[in-house]
């Protein structure tokens, strides 16, 4: 949808506060480096393929376009929380 093109692309996961929620994310996107706190393992949402959309608690949503293709420390903190 329209919606999803607007999303920032999430390269690097490069670092979470904690494992359980809320957790602050620091991440590296097309747009250059963010935080975001994500309030729930709910608000991970599970796309065509291996993508994935991720909604902060600010409602901005990320778009992970295939977690197989992320780094190996990235695609090792997202497991955590899927």
């Amino acid at each position: 949808g329209g919606q999803r093109e607007f999303a920032p692309v999430i390269r690097r996961i490069l670092a979470v506060s904690t494992f359980s929620t809320p957790s602050t994310w620091t991440v590296d996107t097309d747009r250059g480096e963010t935080q975001f706190v994500l309030r729930s393992e709910d608000d991970i949402r599970r796309l065509e393929g291996q993508a994935l959309l991720i909604l902060s608690s600010h409602g901005v949503s990320f778009t992970v376009r295939d977690r197989l293709a992320l780094d190996r420390p990235s695609r090792r903190l997202l497991e955590r929380f899927l």
